[in-house]
């Protein structure tokens, strides 16, 4: 059977794991920039605030509430879900993460043709007592059925306990009747629109729509989807995720910038990051695309792409960051002000299967330097071995972080000590 793991308000509880001022109280994670919610916690839902509403549209809620806000992140989130995943794998020997807060995994089905719905309870009591994050789990004999599974285990947790078992045919006619169709996985507003016309309102009037109809109405996808909540899998399990086609690193600047020094050096820092991104799943990069450009709520403000191929194909941050340089020198105008900048990467292969240049000489040294680059930066944090083009510390085009929590699990000088 398929099994699904969620962490409850991910962000939010990952904030509250090592800081307990912040449990019992109204807390927001901001996004890049500080600029908006992009999680909330139960308390802050219930002072009706939104999913992405602008922080500056809210400050007097904010204070009047006493509502706790934090940056992202994202060092933080991405460490914790590594821990969650090690933790499922002790239960199961086929594990795959669907999202930052979601996993998918395999439990044996009961002899009653049941989940196990034990053992999903106890890997909640061993992700709670090994990472400290609350969480919720869904059970069915597809992906999808325990993805529906977990959405009701989510809406109703205190009927459930946090775990729901959707492999009862009986259980599931009656739950779906009363869920949305557009609460289900894959189905959204433009979806359930076309639809609707069709009698379709529920979990159950899609489940016993016809394929071939579901077929002419979203193409295969949804056929795939009606088959799989009539508990039919359609697809082959995928450990590996799909290799990347391309990549990209954008970011907002913390201050607005209007010199090229700066602009070359931000690009030099997206590039490297393009770089490292493909890097770590052994691709090399074909082209790559450059652009910047200004705030586009004032009139006139500049913008600008540029692209070059990258020949021979590479993954070398220096050659990366140098390619990018040279178009950021090319797109800068004088007396602009830029806001955001970023880089592409595309057409990427597997590095040990491309093709070389009969006319260009390959570094025998940049395997050795490139892994002992990476090396250095898993082992202490990115960027602490950097090139000189990206410039040093902290500059006015990072993206604004100023309400950041610590680095609490990945950097030796931030790990919390109990006195």
């Amino acid at each position: 059977m398929w099994a699904i793991l969620d962490i409850e308000n991910f962000y939010v509880s990952a904030e509250r794991l090592f800081d307990p001022k912040l449990r019992n109280v109204p807390v927001l994670v901001l996004s890049n920039n500080d600029g908006c919610a992009v999680a909330r916690s139960a308390e802050a839902k219930a002072l009706h605030i939104k999913m992405g509403a602008p922080v500056f549209l809210i400050r007097d809620r904010i204070k009047r509430h006493g509502i706790e806000l934090r940056s992202s992140n994202y060092e933080l989130y991405s460490d914790l879900n590594r821990r969650f995943n090690m933790v499922i794998g002790e239960f199961s020997d086929t594990v795959e993460i669907y999202s930052i807060d979601e996993s998918f995994f395999r439990l044996p089905v009961l002899p009653n043709g049941l989940g196990d719905v034990a053992t999903a309870h106890r890997v909640r009591e061993a992700v709670m007592r090994s990472v400290g994050l609350p969480t919720r789990i869904g059970l069915g004999p597809t992906r999808a059925l325990s993805k529906v599974a977990n959405a009701l285990a989510k809406a109703s947790e205190k009927v459930w306990g946090g775990v729901v078992d959707l492999h009862d045919a009986e259980l599931r006619k009656r739950l779906f009747a009363a869920w949305p169709v557009e609460e289900v996985w894959g189905i959204g507003p433009a979806l359930a629109a076309r639809l609707r016309p069709l009698g379709v309102a529920t979990a159950a009037d899609l489940a016993a729509l016809h394929p071939d109809i579901a077929r002419s109405v979203g193409t295969v996808v949804l056929e795939r989807l009606v088959l799989e909540l009539n508990g039919i899998e359609c697809e082959g399990f995928q450990p590996e995720p799909e290799p990347l086609k391309g990549t990209a690193v954008t970011r907002c600047f913390g201050e607005p910038v209007s010199d090229a020094t700066t602009i070359r050096e931000a690009m030099a820092r997206r590039a490297v990051r393009a770089a490292e991104k493909i890097r770590a799943q052994g691709l090399v990069a074909m082209r790559l695309i450059a652009f910047m450009h200004g705030s586009r709520f004032k009139p006139n403000a500049p913008s600008a792409s540029r692209s070059a191929r990258l020949s021979p194909a590479t993954n070398d941050p220096r050659v990366v960051a140098r390619v990018a340089g040279a178009l950021s020198d090319a797109m800068f105008a004088s007396g602009s002000i830029y806001t955001k900048c970023g880089v592409m990467l595309e057409g990427l292969h597997a590095a040990d299967a491309m093709q070389g240049d009969l006319f260009a000489a390959a570094d025998p040294k940049a395997g050795e330097l490139l892994a002992a680059l990476d090396g250095l930066n898993r082992r202490f944090g990115r960027s602490t071995v950097r090139l000189a083009a990206e410039g040093q510390g902290a500059r006015s085009y990072d993206t604004k972080r100023s309400m950041k929590s610590q680095a609490w699990t990945t950097r030796i000088g931030e790990v919390p000590i109990a006195r």
